[in-house]
């Protein structure tokens, strides 16, 4: 039977011993990224639907979510990945409402005036959304501006062309008619379009 002197003695060795345990399990460094570089890597990484083949001209269609409310964009990103220009459209709610990329011809028009737009480019890839919205209720823009300048090596300009009676389109002007893939994330919802240079 061991006295109390060494009682405390063991005890003192045994937790020494945890403390020392858990001193070794340090955390990998984290590289530092700027936001649009953490961004950007993350949603290349999560794939979790499609992708599409590399796709020219071919309308390419899809739809993820079940509920009727319309569903509100609330972030559009571009960003430059090896290879190939990103642009990143981001909603609300779970899954995605319809959605639809093709590219289309000149002229170029408003949904809601029937005016021509200005999209710098060669050639012209529309995003629409059919289900969605991207204005709050009260009538603010939910997405940041609708003319995006991007002089990327394919993205030079990016154009909110429709946010009327559910349906929004973005028009992507780009140097050339290059074949894009599509991906869908999740949490949050996002469509990411890759526009290869």
């Amino acid at each position: 039977m061991l006295k109390p002197a060494a009682n405390h003695f063991v005890a003192y060795v045994l937790v020494v011993a945890v403390i020392c345990v858990g001193c070794s399990r340090q955390k990998e460094p984290v590289t530092g990224l700027s936001p649009v570089e953490s961004t950007m890597t993350v949603e290349a990484s999560k794939v979790e639907s499609i992708p599409a083949a590399q796709t020219t001209g071919v309308s390419v269609v899809g739809r993820t979510n079940s509920g009727y409310a319309l569903q509100i964009l609330t972030a559009v990103r571009i960003g430059n990945q090896p290879g190939v220009d990103r642009m990143v459209f981001e909603f609300n709610d779970a899954g995605l409402p319809e959605w639809e990329v093709k590219y289309i011809e000149q002229p170029l028009l408003d949904c809601g005036s029937g005016e021509p737009v200005s999209v710098a480019g060669n050639a012209w890839l529309q995003i629409t959304f059919r289900g969605a919205q991207a204005h709050t209720e009260a009538g603010e823009a939910s997405s940041g501006p609708r003319r995006r300048v991007a002089n990327q090596s394919a993205l030079r300009e990016l154009v909110r062309t429709c946010d009327f009676e559910g349906e929004v389109t973005w028009v992507a002007g780009v140097v050339r008619a290059n074949a894009y893939t599509t991906r869908v994330l999740a949490e949050p919802s996002r469509l990411v379009i890759d526009i290869a240079h």
